[in-house]
């Protein structure tokens, strides 16, 4: 009889420390919850959008060794790109696009030619202050 009453207030302390925990949890739970849903206001002044990183209409193409002048200017011609600056004598170019496409299709079309060892936007860079 003894060991049946240990038993049993041993299940009675069991049980009440799982309720404990469970309520424990289930307010920690819920409490944070309700922090996301709160709407905090800040005061922060609106920053200005960060400068596009390349120039806009303007790419780098560099031709690989032994291609014509000629055959670079058909080229060029043909995707609407017109040279600002010769940077190594007929292999890299400084180069405009004349249409509206943007600098990331002119380079995938520009890639597709086997002539060409590389195109890249015209990336902007600045000193640390």
């Amino acid at each position: 009889m003894m060991y049946l009453s240990i038993l049993s207030r041993r299940m009675t302390q069991l049980v009440t420390i799982m309720m404990c925990v469970s309520a424990i949890w289930f307010f920690t739970s819920c409490d944070a919850r309700n922090q996301n849903t709160t709407t905090t206001q800040t005061f922060e002044r609106p920053m200005k959008p960060p400068p596009p990183r390349f120039v806009p209409y303007e790419v780098l193409v560099k031709f690989k060794d032994g291609i014509s002048q000629e055959r670079i200017a058909s080229i060029l011609k043909d995707n609407r790109i017109d040279v600002i600056a010769e940077i190594q004598r007929g292999r890299l170019y400084h180069a405009r696009i004349l249409d509206d496409r943007s600098v990331e299709s002119a380079i995938t079309q520009l890639t597709s030619y086997q002539e060409i060892e590389y195109a890249e936007p015209n990336y902007r860079y600045e000193t640390q202050k």
